[in-house]
């Protein structure tokens, strides 16, 4: 062989080595989140039903996101405007494959509307769900939070706007 090709020979070995030995990233046992997206940020009061999916990013030490049971919720959506929680999720069984050190991966969160479940909350006192005149919008924003199997929670994250057009 010529000296050339052992030294390509050589620096894809060490390539290779030193991606083999690379250390797995080492996440906090306390789940971090992120707020990517909301999908479908725009609904109608009226709408007999609808639907809008929240995009968070995770990251969990333990890797244990999904409740003991598989159904008790752990992750929650509080509107900000009055402070109730407006939704809940079971997080879905996410795989470990064999990392040790925890897992990452984002979670698409849908929830199912009916109508009156998401309503316009007006300053003027206007009782929620009925139609504004002039036709009005009412942005809402959530705080997201989970637990872990643990009852680690998660930091708290703003995630919207999501547009309720009031009609």
């Amino acid at each position: 062989m010529n000296l050339d090709i052992r030294i390509y020979i050589f620096i894809i070995a060490a390539l290779l080595t030193w991606v083999a030995c690379a250390k797995s990233p080492d996440f906090d046992s306390d789940p971090y989140i992120e707020f990517v997206e909301i999908i479908n940020n725009e609904i109608r009061q009226s709408s007999q039903a609808d639907s809008v999916v929240f995009v968070i990013y995770f990251e969990d030490g333990d890797g244990n996101l999904r409740p003991p049971d598989g159904e008790t919720p752990n992750v929650f959506l509080r509107d900000l405007r009055d402070s109730t929680i407006a939704f809940t999720f079971a997080s879905p069984n996410i795989p470990t494959e064999g990392s040790g050190n925890g897992i990452r991966g984002t979670l698409r969160l849908r929830a199912n509307i009916l109508q009156g479940d998401v309503c316009c909350i007006y300053p003027t006192g206007q009782p929620p769900c009925t139609s504004s005149n002039p036709l009005q919008t009412d942005s809402i924003f959530y705080d997201l939070f989970l637990f872990d199997a643990d009852g680690n929670q998660s930091n708290v994250i703003k995630a919207g706007p999501l547009l309720l057009v009031c009609d």
